[in-house]
């Protein structure tokens, strides 16, 4: 039977590119979501990382713990790769999260990528799939208003943040955002599902890889497809009509839009329908979890109830009888990807080059394994023998990071100096500075904390951590 592993990570910054994750929470269930293993791993700053003040104050990760933790983050990611790959070695697995499609499988893949794992999908290859507890609790509501309670946001709709859904569902398992404390309540959460619409748990389970996805929507002449707007789930009565030939998602066309209208239009005239509202296309992204679900989900709604099924079944009959106006479609689509891909050429930094610079080689990939088997020393002697820049700076960074002795007097200045050059920017940068830290911490200090003297004294203990940072690279 395939197991639930359920993950969910604390970081010093939102960005997945230049984030670090801080906190490691793993959770290994048998199918019934009875808890099996527990890991919990923290680890410390890199000393080229300049936490975000705000997602610090959320986590409430202290100093002492970025400065003292007992693991690096190396070995963290080390240990952490070694417990998936142990747990899925002979049982493909789902990786559960709660918007960890979006984030934490993001994170992932790059905290992989820059410590020179070649497996960088290995949570969605051997059988593995990603399920994403927050899109399948949003389909449980749907599906049955009093399988949760939900509090309302300060905008006055239902919110599915994780704390919020625990605090109406009375779920208590400590203090959220905590990663460990937050995989318990995604349990907690899922455990609802499960018990209660456990028709949506395993449409859920069924469309958890990109190949489930594609299978259920070549099958289903008819399906919906549950979208999330301002706090409520919409349903879609779909019927797939191309793949994207850029992006390679399902484009479906919405029922809901008598197509016959649409057959004569010219190229000009369609393109501006697409980009029109309310949207005559939906897109499934096969990859990212989508809770997709029987046809009569949508059917069942005013919107289409209305129409008939004998409508809607015409509907679905001019699409498939008129390949040459699907074709346009699709025609039209791929050129306004092209004209945003080229509107996106802007010069990338190496840790953004996970999927615009390809997969790495054979030759690359067996020596990234090797470098994980050898002493500090011996990876030194690694670095000119990657074939790519890319990896030969992460090999670098590593060593910097993990044995500045090793390196050699010259590129342990260079990796400083181009360290120094990054955190010490005074320009807008994607990546967290100096300059950025400090203005936000003074933001925070004249505003949100200003009468909160405990709050005050926490922002405090990071902003002396990163002057020392500062003192750290000012000389470089």
């Amino acid at each position: 039977m395939e197991q639930i592993i359920v993950k969910d990570y604390e970081t010093s910054d939102g960005r997945v590119n230049f984030g670090q994750v801080i906190q490691a929470g793993i959770l290994i269930t048998d199918d019934k979501l009875n808890i099996k293993q527990k890991h919990e791993l923290r680890c410390r700053l890199k000393p080229n990382v300049i936490p975000s003040i705000g997602a610090s104050l959320v986590h409430r990760t202290t100093v002492d713990q970025l400065k003292n933790s007992n693991m690096s983050h190396y070995q963290m990611v080390m240990e952490h790769y070694k417990i998936i790959k142990e747990a899925t070695k002979d049982k493909p697995s789902f990786i559960a999260g709660f918007n960890n499609v979006a984030f934490d499988l993001e994170f992932t893949r790059r905290m992989y990528f820059k410590n020179l794992i070649p497996d960088i999908y290995q949570t969605n290859t051997n059988g593995n799939k990603h399920l994403d507890i927050l899109n399948v609790a949003r389909a449980s509501k749907f599906a049955n208003n009093d399988a949760f309670k939900t509090i309302l946001s300060d905008k006055g709709r239902p919110s599915f943040k994780l704390e919020d859904l625990c605090k109406a569902n009375l779920i208590d398992n400590g203090t959220s955002h905590d990663a460990i404390v937050d995989c318990f309540n995604c349990l907690a959460v899922a455990d609802i599902i499960y018990k209660k619409t456990p028709e949506i748990w395993e449409a859920a389970l069924l469309t958890t890889a990109k190949k489930d996805v594609e299978n259920f929507i070549l099958k289903n002449k008819v399906y919906t497809s549950l979208e999330y707007f301002y706090g409520r789930s919409v349903p879609f009565a779909c019927h797939h009509i191309l793949f994207h030939e850029q992006y390679h998602w399902s484009i479906n066309w919405d029922l809901k839009v008598d197509p016959l209208k649409y057959l004569e239009m010219d190229r000009q005239t369609l393109s501006k329908a697409l980009d029109s509202s309310p949207k005559i296309i939906r897109t499934v992204r096969q990859n990212k979890s989508p809770v997709l679900l029987k046809s009569d989900y949508a059917l069942n709604t005013e919107n289409y109830s209305k129409i008939g099924k004998d409508e809607i079944n015409r509907r679905v009959k001019i699409l498939d009888d008129n390949p040459k106006f699907i074709e346009l479609i699709g025609s039209i689509l791929s050129d306004k990807a092209k004209e945003k891909m080229s509107m996106d050429q802007t010069e990338l930094l190496f840790e953004e080059t996970l999927y615009a610079a390809g997969f790495a080689s054979a030759k690359d990939k067996a020596l990234m394994n090797k470098f994980h088997e050898v002493d500090w020393k011996e990876k030194v002697n690694l670095i000119e023998k990657f074939s790519e820049e890319r990896f030969q700076y992460f090999a670098e960074c590593l060593i910097y990071e993990e044995s500045p002795e090793s390196l050699p007097k010259s590129i342990y200045n260079k990796i400083h100096r181009s360290f120094a050059q990054r955190l010490l920017s005074t320009n807008k940068e994607k990546f967290e500075t100096t300059a950025s830290f400090f203005n936000e911490v003074d933001n925070l200090r004249e505003t949100k904390y200003k009468d909160d003297p405990e709050m005050l004294e926490v922002i405090e203990g990071y902003n002396q951590h990163v002057i020392d940072i500062q003192s750290k690279f000012e000389n470089a």
